[in-house]
């Protein structure tokens, strides 16, 4: 086992694996029927929203009290449901899209026998770290596709159609720019936050797809990831839109806190200071999965046998020897 610097050959892992996930039809196919579906959405929703006969408007009075008001957060609960729900559903698409990558890329190097070549000359932590950057990588830039073209088709539909109706359905959620922190600053606060959650989460899914041998356990292997997501989506979705209570819990708390900071920030419950040491908590908490996981890497890489479960990877971190180890 080669035995050089934890980071030696993770940039040639790194570009290898970029231009594999490139070449792959099957996945340009997948990102490039989304990709129009984003560039069609605007002209769609145009033709079926858009141009309704004009409603009449419809006042009302609310009555409370100086002590509700002043106790009430500024942005209401449709606002903070509307933000809170589009971005946990981002992060948890691109999320489930690099673990499923990382699993299913580390599994096949498994059963074609290449990881054995690969590790004549580059760590298995450095070589898995590589795949889980390229992957970010590939992700990334395609969503960021996926976010330019509907952009396009937003610009090109509104020189021939009335589009207002898309900021008309957001202000009627109370999503006011006014209100809401809409800014390059949020657009770092949302780039950071997602790439931090890919890797925490990569870095899981790895694990997990390292104690696999056949394609065959693909679907199991992911589980461990994926269960942490859905229930990081389900607990924000619930929690955040009730108010700014629990704003700096969930905004510091590992895991969460990429779900539910950036949501936070938008509404204007918390402040770049928080957000920043939500930031170096995830790296904290990346920093020990990778040292925990160093440990088995080399062992997990080259196993044959029945998928290990989670735990049992775990236990093999933690040093606990089971009776198949003795």
């Amino acid at each position: 086992m080669n035995k050089k610097g934890s980071l030696t050959g993770l940039g040639k892992v790194y570009g290898f694996t970029l231009i594999q996930l490139l070449k792959n039809k099957s996945n340009l196919i997948s990102f490039g029927i989304i990709i129009i579906a984003a560039i069609a959405a605007v002209p769609v929703m145009s033709a079926f929203m858009g141009g309704g006969s004009a409603e009449t408007a419809v006042f009302y009075t609310d009555v409370t009290t100086v002590e509700a008001f002043l106790g009430e957060d500024e942005v209401g609960f449709d606002a903070r449901y509307f933000i809170q729900y589009a971005y946990s559903i981002v992060v948890m698409m691109i999320c489930i899209f690099a673990c499923t990558y990382i699993v299913r890329s580390i599994i096949e190097e498994k059963s074609s026998k290449l990881v054995e070549t690969l590790l004549v000359s580059i760590r298995s932590d450095a070589m898995i770290l590589g795949k889980i950057m390229a992957i970010i990588t590939f992700i990334f830039f395609m969503f960021m596709l996926i976010a330019a073209g509907f952009g396009l088709s937003y610009l090109v539909t509104g020189m021939f159609t009335d589009t207002s109706f898309i900021g008309e359905k957001l202000a009627s959620v109370g999503l006011d720019s006014g209100i809401i922190n809409i800014g390059s600053d949020l657009a770092v606060v949302v780039v950071i936050s997602l790439l931090l959650a890919c890797i925490a989460l990569s870095q899981i899914a790895a694990l997990s797809g390292a104690g696999c041998s056949s394609m065959e356990d693909m679907e199991s292997a992911n589980m461990a990831a994926t269960m942490i997501i859905l229930v990081c989506y389900m607990v924000t979705v619930f929690i955040t839109p009730l108010g700014s209570g629990a704003a700096v819990f969930m905004s510091l708390c590992p895991f969460l806190s990429s779900f539910a900071a950036p949501a936070y920030y938008a509404a204007g419950d918390i402040g770049m200071t928080i957000m920043i040491i939500s930031w170096v908590i995830q790296i904290a908490v990346i920093a020990v999965i990778h040292k925990i996981s160093g440990k088995v890497y080399d062992s997990l890489i080259m196993y044959k046998g029945s998928r290990l479960k989670m735990a049992r990877i775990l236990s093999m971190a933690m040093g606990r020897k089971g009776e198949n180890d003795k």
